[in-house]
């Protein structure tokens, strides 16, 4: 889920592409873990309880609460606690899937917030990013721009190398190579990891836009998810790790290129 406060990292501020890529990485650490917390927490309401009705019944009769009192608060835990087995029955399904949205939503914004990092500090990137515009419409002359124009730039950019892309709708493992390597950084993401984070983009766009249902569109690009066409892929702890390990692969891929730059 989107953290209210922003997490506290070690690199100062003023490297601000270092510092930039320090909290995108600690956001996905924090969504990555967020599911067995929540798992946890539901495997207590249901465990629990037969002990949380023995309690409240008990304090309830102390203070002489009325029979409906105790029968409401009773169904309200048999209520949970079938919630907390169907939950379970599914292998917690929608917490996974709530968890894997979040970090996606991590890392997206954490590339644009990078992205405009660079393009706001280092000087020939931004006289690339500029050159992919009209004439004019962004100048040297009133660079730095200012943390909102960077942002509007960086997303623009990511359209830009998506028509630039072969298959750039898809491929976005790739459509981010050629929009790094505009900005003079060179992205080396192993095949495997490019591979599995195009799916998990896929599967993103699904859930978001067809509650979940694969369609034959989806199938052709992932075959092995051919036993879900026209249902919704369930979506367990292991495709979760799949999938944060490749937007983890995609983030470390970055900051490797941005060291052997020497930014900050």
């Amino acid at each position: 889920m989107v953290q209210l406060n922003r997490p506290k990292v070690g690199t100062p501020a003023e490297a601000k592409i270092l510092h930039t890529l320090h909290e995108t990485g600690s956001l996905l650490i924090g969504d990555f873990f967020l599911p067995s917390y929540i798992i946890k927490c539901i495997q207590a309401a249901e465990g629990l309880a037969p002990t949380q009705k023995i309690l409240i019944a008990t304090e309830a009769i102390k203070r002489g609460s009325d029979d409906e009192f105790i029968k409401r608060m009773m169904a309200g835990i048999d209520d949970t606690k079938n919630w907390a087995v169907s939950v379970r029955e599914e292998g917690y399904h929608q917490i996974n899937i709530l968890c894997f949205l979040s970090e996606w939503a991590a890392q997206e914004s954490g590339l644009e917030n990078t992205i405009a990092a660079i393009i706001q500090t280092i000087e020939p990137a931004a006289i690339s990013a500029a050159s992919k515009f009209a004439n004019g419409r962004y100048t040297m002359s009133n660079w730095p721009w200012s943390d909102s124009q960077c942002l509007e730039i960086a997303q623009k950019l990511d359209s830009k190398a998506k028509e630039k892309t072969p298959d750039g709708g898809w491929d976005i493992a790739n459509r981010l190579i050629v929009l790094f390597e505009w900005l003079g950084v060179i992205l080396k993401i192993p095949l495997d990891a490019a591979s599995k984070y195009n799916e998990a983009s896929m599967i993103r766009n699904v859930m978001l836009h067809r509650y979940g249902k694969l369609g034959d569109s989806e199938i052709r690009r992932a075959p092995h998810l051919s036993e879900w066409l026209e249902k919704t892929l369930p979506i367990t702890q292991q495709t979760v790790t799949e999938y944060h390990n490749a937007i983890i692969s995609i983030h470390l891929a970055i900051f490797t290129a941005i060291r052997e730059n020497g930014w900050k």
